[in-house]
């Protein structure tokens, strides 16, 4: 006993403070698991999110913060496509949610099949789906899209079939634009025609000019010939194809 206060006498506070708590707290020296921190009320950023998570939100602005830092998160989402989980489709359960930024650079959902275990890239078809989820105890639906490869679009199809959404053949597209074409090149044809008859009548008018003013000689040669403004090719081109858009 002796022997340990003098080397008590020596110690610096830190050093006594271990040597007290080995000695007689603990009764074996080395041992700290007493002095472990309990971790498990701890939360981060991920606890927040998935507490006040919201598959949708409105335009009111949250008062509590952890719904301010949730709904800003979830701005930051893209939301015209989601990201399905469709290992339990037998079941009818189907689990969406909106992509994230590295989603979209790597075209996962869009260019890649949106099944969150799928890579396919191949005969890729979108579909329509009524979403109906259960959130804060209060049952909610809403219209999603989702792309998907044939195999994963029969997962999907399981229970009840979904509206296909299709664009329009691009046959039809090309020959939309060649009518269109066509109509601005006969229009501007008929332009080109009136603007040239237009300028001969006025080149005559002017032929005939001197003679008239010859005739009328008490009148004021101005006030016949006053000036106008004459405008350019591009700006009466403009006028009328703006005339006929409207």
């Amino acid at each position: 006993m002796s022997s340990l206060r003098t080397q008590m006498r020596y110690l610096n506070p830190f050093e006594l403070h271990k040597l007290l708590i080995n000695e007689y707290v603990l009764k074996h020296p080395g041992d700290t698991k007493l002095f472990q921190r309990d971790k498990s009320k701890d939360r981060n950023d991920y606890h927040v999110l998935k507490d006040n998570h919201r598959f949708l939100w409105d335009d009111k602005e949250p008062e509590k913060w952890e719904e301010q830092f949730a709904k800003k998160y979830y701005e930051k989402l893209f939301k015209e496509y989601c990201i399905a989980d469709l290992s339990l489709y037998k079941e009818n359960k189907v689990a969406l949610r909106w992509r994230v930024e590295r989603e979209v650079v790597s075209g996962k959902g869009q260019f890649v099949c949106g099944n969150k275990h799928c890579t396919e890239k191949e005969e890729l078809r979108s579909w329509e789906v009524n979403f109906a989820y259960l959130e804060k105890g209060e049952r909610k639906n809403v219209l999603v899209k989702i792309r998907l490869c044939p195999s994963c679009s029969k997962k999907l199809n399981y229970h009840s079939k979904k509206r296909e959404v299709t664009r329009l053949k691009k046959k039809v597209k090309n020959k939309t634009k060649k009518k269109d074409a066509k109509e601005l090149d006969s229009c501007h044809n008929t332009f080109i025609e009136s603007r040239d008859k237009t300028e001969i009548s006025e080149s005559m008018e002017e032929a005939a000019g001197p003679s008239r003013l010859s005739q009328a000689s008490d009148e004021s040669p101005w006030e016949e010939h006053k000036p106008v403004e004459v405008k350019s090719r591009e700006e009466e081109m403009e006028d009328y194809l703006q005339d006929l858009l409207i």
